[in-house]
């Protein structure tokens, strides 16, 4: 009993030398930047910010539209993506919800291309996006209270 006992301490012991030594190494190798070459990072990976405010262009390069926000669900998965179409300089211009699947990115130099299979008169004719933000609520207001002695 005694002699499994014994085993049992020095596998244990073993294994937790074995398991620090790989963390010991790795916390002494210096960690990998991330460098940013604009839109995307030096993996190819696409800036959100990118995304947001990105012109929107039809088969024919042609721009239809710009994307005004993005909203996910609480899992992270995106829902939809707010793109405005239309009007001059913003000013009577409709907020549609696009699918992501509707939307292809790609890469000219360092600047990030969306374009889409939708033409400019699909977007118009889909339903407008309402933006329901909720505005807070008023801070509640303190009841007027009547100070003793005080005059009034």
């Amino acid at each position: 009993m005694l002699k499994h006992l014994v085993l049992a301490a020095l596998l244990t012991a073993g294994a937790t030398a074995a398991y620090a030594q790989p963390q010991q190494q790795q916390a002494s190798r210096p960690a990998e930047r991330t460098v940013s070459t604009g839109d995307f990072n030096s993996s190819g990976d696409m800036a959100g910010s990118a995304i947001i405010g990105a012109r929107v262009r039809n088969e024919a390069r042609d721009t239809i539209g710009k994307i005004d926000n993005i909203y996910l669900d609480k899992d992270g998965a995106i829902k939809a993506v707010v793109v405005s179409v239309g009007g001059v300089l913003g000013v009577g211009a409709k907020d549609v919800a696009v699918k992501w699947e509707d939307l292809r990115f790609s890469r000219d130099g360092d600047t990030l291309v969306v374009t889409t299979g939708l033409n400019k008169e699909a977007l118009q004719a889909m339903p407008d996006y309402e933006n329901e933000r909720r505005q807070p609520a008023p801070a509640p207001t303190a009841p007027a209270t009547n100070r003793p002695g005080g005059g009034g």
